[in-house]
């Protein structure tokens, strides 16, 4: 297949170039630079906020859309808004109007009307946009991503050397990892199965870990038995979020707060008919 792929040489974008080479597919990665580019994929140059997409995209069988942002950078024009649904719409407007067949779109575990993070209400607008659009897309929501170097993770593991390890909240909310590897494999086998057309599926892991425990595991990785915990309360939590959501570096922002203070989990096992032994969280994050 040909195949078109944007946020390409990203965190997951990296692991979904290498499982789309192994099944033999040929791929063009648009990208602002080749950094991170897999030997073997074409390099397409360009902002996908601004170039001409439907000149660089004709004549693919898939379009994968892997953009995505976790935080803002407003004095860049780097928002939810634009990087989410904005970007999302002129692709699917290309692909409308170049008759591309089809898309894998990638959202978020957690996305839904009415949800309270800014984050989540972007993805939202954009899978709607796909939906009205009448595209026939699969879209897939996972939930938190481990292994290769997961940002989140990496964050944990440096937490887990502080004498006190702050917590927001009671540390009880529920998430459901799931490996960057599982959900590559997962895009590039999808790409020869167009049956799943216009499904929305959501994606974790084999086992649900509170907060709390999620520190606690990363800390045995490192040989920390009795890792301490301080859980701060959220009020006053969002209450500094919100003092210090323009300040450069700030630790935490109130839509990161949002999502970390609700159940991150599914049921949702329709994809294990494609991958039927997910990875379990281990020590690679």
């Amino acid at each position: 297949m040909r195949v078109f792929v944007t946020g390409g040489t990203g965190y997951v974008g990296q692991a979904v170039q290498q499982a789309l080479l192994r099944h033999h597919h040929e791929i063009s990665v648009l990208a602002r630079h080749p950094s991170n580019l897999a030997v073997g994929a074409h390099f397409v140059a360009g902002d996908i906020r601004q170039v001409e997409l439907t000149s660089v995209m004709q004549g693919f069988d898939v379009v994968i859309h892997l953009v995505g942002i976790i935080e803002e950078q407003r004095t860049k024009g780097i928002t939810f808004d634009v990087m989410h649904y904005q970007v999302t719409k002129r692709l699917v407007d290309a692909m409308k109007h170049n008759g591309l067949p089809r898309l894998i779109h990638i959202s978020a575990l957690g996305t839904r009307e009415n949800a309270p993070s800014r984050y989540h209400q972007s993805k939202w607008k954009a899978e709607q946009y796909i939906r009205q659009q009448g595209v026939n897309a699969i879209i897939l929501r996972p939930s938190l991503l481990f292994g290769g170097g997961a940002p989140f993770f990496q964050m944990l593991k440096t937490q887990c050397h502080w004498p006190v390890v702050p917590i927001p909240g009671n540390g009880d909310t529920l998430l459901q990892p799931v490996a960057r590897q599982d959900v590559a494999e997962l895009i590039a086998r999808l790409v020869d199965l167009p049956q799943y057309g216009g499904e929305t599926w959501e994606v974790g892991g084999p086992t649900v870990f509170t907060l709390n425990d999620l520190y606690r595991h990363v800390a045995k990785t490192i040989g920390r038995k009795h890792l301490p915990l301080f859980h701060v309360p959220l009020p006053l939590l969002f209450a500094a979020a919100r003092l210090g959501q323009n300040l450069p570096g700030f630790p935490v922002t109130v839509d990161q707060l949002f999502m970390l203070n609700e159940p991150n989990i599914t049921e949702d096992t329709r994809w294990h008919q494609i991958i039927a032994h997910p990875t379990p969280l281990g020590t690679d994050f």
